[in-house]
């Protein structure tokens, strides 16, 4: 059965760190409506005043014992919704935190193998997708996408990422992307490191432009998913294409440069239709360029080896 508290009584729970629904059952109420409305009648002062945290508080609580917002709304004793309050008071102080489901992940870094990796297939298949927070603001997730015949290279490289992947499943897209169908793909966590290689990758007023810096990152590794991604063998004529005609005619120089200085490659540009160009291999260059990427190339592709 319910029973009205006295003012006295009353006054005593509100500034104690009892939460709302606590004191409503102390009373033998199922929610604490009634008691709220006693409470402004009785002109006491509102509770986010009582229960706001000092700041020492509230870095303890956020930083040493890890706690989320809504954890710490509950320990002080406010109702339903108290996390706004939290947020409010973080905002207040200068307190910065993550509190999403992965945090403990994005403090955890890229591998220098799998940054080799990224910087690959960014050139290639891969793009980093904006997650959240307006543009120049926000955090980036790496998305790949591959067909039916890659299916064992994009697990290939499910297995590269598993730690930074929370869906364990590929998502299925049966409508033609690219001529394949079905096409399977996965995306990683957003990621400190992938906000950073945005930086880089996307350097073209947010898009992909092949740079000097994005270069000097490239490892035999990273070409090697390059090639895999978007590169093709004329297993006829031992001649390799890299299809680069998404970038700018700038890019592509710079990647023909990059090719002769540090691998004594010869690449040229070839032409294609709309005024595009891509990144050929002659037969005369392509052994070298074979031996520097085929020792990282997995099973599922050494089709695309000679």
């Amino acid at each position: 059965m319910s029973k009205c508290p006295s003012k006295e009584q009353l006054l005593q729970d509100v500034l104690s760190d009892l939460s709302w629904l606590e004191i409503a059952e102390k009373y033998g109420y199922s929610d604490a409506r009634f008691l709220r409305k006693k409470a402004r009648e009785w002109n006491f002062p509102p509770r986010r005043v009582i229960l706001k945290p000092s700041k020492e508080l509230l870095s303890d609580m956020l930083y040493r014992q890890r706690m989320t917002p809504k954890e710490i709304a509950s320990a002080l004793g406010y109702g339903n919704g108290g996390w706004s309050n939290i947020y409010a008071y973080c905002r207040e102080y200068g307190l910065q935190f993550d509190c999403s489901r992965n945090h403990a992940l994005k403090s955890m870094p890229f591998s220098a193998r799998q940054q080799e990796i990224v910087f690959g297939t960014l050139l290639g298949d891969g793009y980093l997708r904006a997650t959240n927070g307006k543009r120049g603001n926000c955090s980036y997730s790496l998305a790949l996408c591959h067909g039916e015949k890659q299916l064992d290279y994009l697990k290939w490289k499910f297995h590269e990422f598993e730690a930074f992947v929370t869906t364990k499943d590929f998502l299925v897209n049966t409508r033609s992307f690219r001529g394949n169908a079905p096409t399977y793909s996965f995306s990683t966590i957003s990621h400190p490191f992938l906000n950073e290689a945005h930086k880089i990758c996307y350097a073209n007023n947010g898009k992909k432009d092949i740079t000097a810096d994005w270069l000097s990152r490239l490892t035999p590794l990273s070409l090697a998913v390059w090639y895999m991604d978007d590169g093709s063998l004329n297993k006829r004529y031992h001649t390799i294409v890299l299809c680069t005609n998404s970038f700018s005619p700038e890019g592509q120089r710079l990647a023909v440069d990059f090719f002769r200085e540090k691998y004594n490659i010869h690449a040229v540009l070839e032409p294609r239709r709309n005024h595009q160009t891509v990144l050929r291999i002659n037969a005369s260059e392509s052994r070298k360029f074979m031996e520097i990427v085929s020792p990282h190339v997995p099973p599922c592709m050494d089709y695309k080896l000679w």
